[in-house]
Parts: C-alpha cells; sequence; structure tokens
C-alpha cells in the first residue's frame, strides 16, 4: 500500500504544482525559449551564421518607395540579419518602418501591381503597430517586432494551460496539448516577425472567453486577428456560428438573456472591416489587398479539395505537407468524439468550424503547396485532439511526436533559415520556391 499511497501523493503533488501561474510562466517562458535556442543552434549548423549577423545595423530604407519584390537584395536593408526573420519578415519589417508610405493613393489610377510592389499583398497591421512600438522605444522595427512576437507565444502557450481548457480536458491532457502545439512543425514561427503569434493569442483568447460565456470580449479579440491574417476569417465565423446557435438554444430554454452570444456576431469581423475602411481613406481602395494578391498570382483552386492526384503528389512536395495535412485529419477524425464530449456543443462548433474553413480556404489558395503547414498551426482542434491521446493511445501519440520534431527539424525550420535552399536542406522535396537569404 505504501508505493501506491506515495505514487498517488505524488502525483497530486505534481497536480498542484502544474496548476499555480508561476508552473504555467515558467514552462510558457521554456518552451519559447527552445524554439529560440534550436534557431540559434539551426543558423550556426545550417548556414554557420550567428543568431544576429549584424547587431549594429538597424533595418532601413535607402530608397523610402523601394519595390517589395523586386531587386537582390531587397529593401530595407538589413531586414534578415536575424536569424529568425527570412521570408515574409521583410515586409512587416517593412511596414514597421514605412508603413504604407509607399502605397499609390488614388484607387482609381493605381495598378494592381503598384499595390503589389508598396507590399499590400500582405496585411500591414502588424507591421503599423510595430512601428509605432518602435517609435515609442527607439527599437529598430525587427527587434520590436522579434520581440511583439515572443510576448504573443508566452501568451499563447499560457492560455494553453488556462483553467477553462483544464476543466474541459484535464491536467495530463493540457500539457500534452500545450507540447504537441509546440513540436508541430512549423511551430517556430511563434517566435518570428510573422503575425502567426500574435494571431493565435487572440483566437485562444477568444475561445477562453467564449468558454466563459464572456461573448461581446470573444468578439473583439477574434475579430482583431482579422485584421493581422486573412485566414483568421475562419475563426470569425467559428465564433459567429457558435453564437448564433448558442442564442437560438437559450431562446428555446427560455433564458431572457438569450440574445447574449449573438453580440459576438457583428463583432466576429471588426478588425478586417477596420482595415479596408483605413485601406480606403489612405490608398483609395479598400479592395487594395485583394488586388495586390491577385497582381501576386493568387488564384481559387476548388476541385483541389476533391483531387485524390492533388493531395498524392503533396508528399512530395517541399516541405511534404500532404504528410501533415492528411495526419491532422487523421487524428482530428480519430479523436473528435472525445473531444466533443468533453467541450461544450457551441465551444466545440467553434473549434470544428474554424478549423474546417482554414483548412479549406489554404487549400484552395495556396501557390502549391507552399505555407499549408504554417496554416495548420492556426487550427486548435488538432491539437487539442493530438492531446487526448495521452491516456489510452500513447503510442499514436509518440509517434506523431517524432514524425512532427522530424519534419519540424530537417524540413520546415530548415527550409525556412535558408529560404529554400536544397544545397542547405537535403530532406526538401520538390523545389517550389527559393530565395537568396542575404539581405
Amino acid at each position: 500500500m505504501f508505493p501506491y499511497w506515495s505514487s498517488k501523493r505524488a502525483a497530486s503533488d505534481l497536480d498542484r504544482l502544474a496548476s499555480t501561474t508561476l508552473f504555467r510562466i515558467a514552462i510558457a517562458g521554456l518552451l519559447t525559449c527552445l524554439h529560440l535556442l534550436v534557431f540559434r543552434y539551426a543558423g550556426q549548423d545550417r548556414l554557420e551564421l550567428p543568431f544576429n549577423s549584424a547587431p549594429n545595423e538597424a533595418p532601413y530604407y535607402s530608397d523610402p518607395d523601394a519595390s517589395s519584390i523586386r531587386g537582390i537584395p531587397r529593401q530595407p536593408h538589413h531586414w534578415s540579419r536575424l536569424i529568425v526573420s527570412r521570408w515574409d519578415a521583410q515586409h512587416y519589417i517593412g511596414f514597421a518602418i514605412r508603413g504604407i508610405t509607399a502605397c499609390p493613393t488614388d484607387g482609381e489610377t493605381a495598378t494592381d501591381l503598384q499595390y503589389l510592389e508598396c507590399g499590400l499583398a500582405w496585411l500591414p497591421a502588424y507591421g503599423v503597430v510595430g512601428g509605432a512600438v518602435s517609435d515609442v522605444t527607439g527599437m529598430p522595427a525587427d527587434i520590436t517586432l522579434f520581440m511583439m512576437s515572443i510576448l504573443a507565444a508566452l501568451i499563447v502557450n499560457l492560455l494553453w494551460t488556462s483553467r477553462a481548457i483544464v476543466e474541459r480536458l484535464g491536467r495530463l491532457e493540457t500539457y500534452a496539448t500545450l507540447v504537441a502545439f509546440n513540436i508541430f512543425p512549423t511551430a517556430f514561427y511563434l517566435v518570428t516577425p510573422y503575425t502567426e503569434s500574435a494571431t493565435l493569442a487572440l483566437v485562444l483568447a477568444g475561445f477562453v472567453l467564449l468558454m466563459r460565456d464572456r461573448w461581446v470580449l470573444a468578439g473583439l479579440f477574434v475579430g482583431a486577428a482579422t485584421a493581422l491574417r486573412a485566414t483568421a476569417v475562419g475563426f470569425a465565423a467559428g465564433l459567429a456560428t457558435a453564437a448564433a446557435i448558442a442564442a437560438y438554444r437559450r431562446r428555446k430554454s427560455g433564458d431572457p438573456k438569450w440574445w447574449r452570444p449573438a453580440l459576438a456576431i457583428p463583432l466576429a469581423g471588426w478588425g478586417q472591416l477596420v482595415q479596408l475602411l483605413v485601406l480606403k481613406i489612405v490608398v483609395g481602395d479598400a479592395k487594395a489587398y485583394l488586388r495586390a494578391r491577385e497582381a501576386f498570382g493568387d488564384e481559387r483552386h476548388y476541385t483541389r479539395l476533391f483531387d485524390p492526384e492533388w493531395y498524392v503528389q503533396g508528399f512530395t512536395a517541399q516541405h511534404m505537407d500532404s504528410v501533415m495535412l492528411l495526419g491532422c485529419i487523421a487524428i482530428v477524425g480519430l479523436t473528435c468524439r472525445e473531444v466533443f464530449r468533453r467541450f461544450k456543443l457551441e465551444e466545440s462548433i467553434y473549434l470544428a468550424v474554424s478549423m474546417a474553413v482554414t483548412v479549406m480556404i489554404s487549400i484552395v489558395s495556396v501557390h502549391e503547396y507552399w505555407g499549408l503547414n504554417r496554416y495548420l498551426l492556426l487550427c486548435p482542434l488538432v491539437f487539442i485532439g493530438t492531446g487526448t491521446l495521452v491516456r489510452k493511445h500513447y503510442v499514436v501519440l509518440g509517434l506523431w511526436l517524432v514524425l512532427c520534431a522530424a519534419i519540424y527539424w530537417h524540413v520546415e525550420l530548415c527550409s525556412y533559415i535558408a529560404q529554400g535552399d536544397s544545397r542547405i536542406c537535403p530532406c526538401l522535396g520538390r523545389i517550389e520556391y527559393w530565395f537568396p537569404f542575404r539581405s
């Protein structure tokens, strides 16, 4: 009896420790730091570069109207000095330095290509906010965006272990979810000057607020996310659907305040609406972002959703995207019944609808397969489902985590820091995009 009693007491002590705010902050910080350490090691191992290759040279424009897509090296100068700054980081750093001042201001005479060249194929809100913070603090734009992402990453990891989620999943499953999320192949984007960490912080906060029946606040947070990423519309759709169903059920049950959830519906996309208004005022066309995306070559291929050939070819894509896509779908298929059993109906709807819309938008919109694994990072249902495997299907969980870790290091992270150079990353599939990383 003594060993049993001891192990039971130890488990109880560990559970109490894991519930403390200090422990949660420590774990969130540890996981965030691990991403940074992996970046540092990858830079040295793959490229023989330090974390900051130009510590005395802040990013700047020698030509304030320089094109965002033409010329090598591209401006702003030194935009890729940090090992975490690659690919689209250039555009967010550019917005932080010059805003959208390089864009034309007359929508009737401006061309789609002009909107593309001033950077509007990427939503400017995150970079512009970073620029405002940089002006106040005096920090270089890239450092500011980097620090903003780290702060958001800490918040994301804290939200994963919030009391509301623990109450639904259980302590062990919650921490398994946290680990699965941070080992996902594209989780390193949390500490880059990208919008992933801020977007996830907002939509996870919205989810926690939904679970706490704070619908207006949930709408404000999810709505803010739509200003950062176009694919955040999936969470807006998920929240609006969940709110409508919650209001209907409460009205049917006779609740006199049945209308409260419905207040979140008009708020779910407020960030995108504000951004459209700003674009109309500043650059002359509310559709400037869409016009820039068209000039960038965006197309919609709805037939992909039902095309087996497209999925099969994705196994040999640059980042082996079909491996993760079909794996995530399999995880959700295996665990959805258990997940939905633990969450209320409106909570399950938020998770399911947001994932369905995000995945569908990603499949029909991506160039080749580029970035699909990044979009899967914005599917909380996948990680919650993975966490529920910890008790009954721990072998499946272990194999999934090993696969994720391998693709994280050998494929996604390597491709990111080397900007698609297969000479540096031999595990990549057929090359879709490649770009010289030095600026």
